[in-house]
């Protein structure tokens, strides 16, 4: 009789071509996956993926940005079409038990998001890597380690 498989637990990657997004003001959005793979020790019914960045100082004369910033979208493959996604920007981390919402993923399921991110024409200029973070709403905890997304925008 075979042995039970090893546990393993839920583990995350966030991949982008160049490993980093360098987005320039008013550009065109640079698209980035995030991929779930879940182990063989728990079923999940509701696993969020968060994004928040830290707010950019701007570089030397590039001046004071005006509006939102960024404008996160992520692909609904269902409709075939970008729609909006949280994106948070502070300084600060929010509580995992302050979130909600989520999806469902099963024990040895994988599941890849397609989200792009895009400075808008008055944001602010700089860098501060994108804290992508997996959040088990039930449990009100990540499930996985979060994963830092380098990032610049000019």
């Amino acid at each position: 009789m075979a042995p039970p498989p090893a546990p393993t637990r839920l583990t995350a990657a966030v991949d982008t071509r160049g490993g980093r997004l360098a987005l320039v003001r008013g550009g065109v959005p640079q698209e980035f996956t995030v991929t779930l793979r879940n182990g063989n020790t728990a079923e999940y019914r509701h696993v969020l993926v968060a994004f928040q960045m830290e707010m950019l100082v701007g570089e030397p004369g590039a001046g004071a940005g005006s509006g939102p910033g960024f404008l996160l979208e992520r692909f609904d493959t269902a409709s075939g079409s970008w729609r909006p996604a949280d994106f948070r920007i502070a300084n600060d981390a929010k509580p995992a038990s302050l979130f909600s919402g989520g999806s469902p993923l099963a024990r040895d399921a994988v599941r890849t998001e397609r989200y792009r991110l895009r400075a808008t024409a008055g944001g602010p200029t700089g860098s501060s890597p994108v804290m992508v973070s997996f959040i088990d709403t039930d449990a009100d905890g990540e499930v996985a380690a979060h994963v830092l997304l380098g990032h610049s925008t000019r």
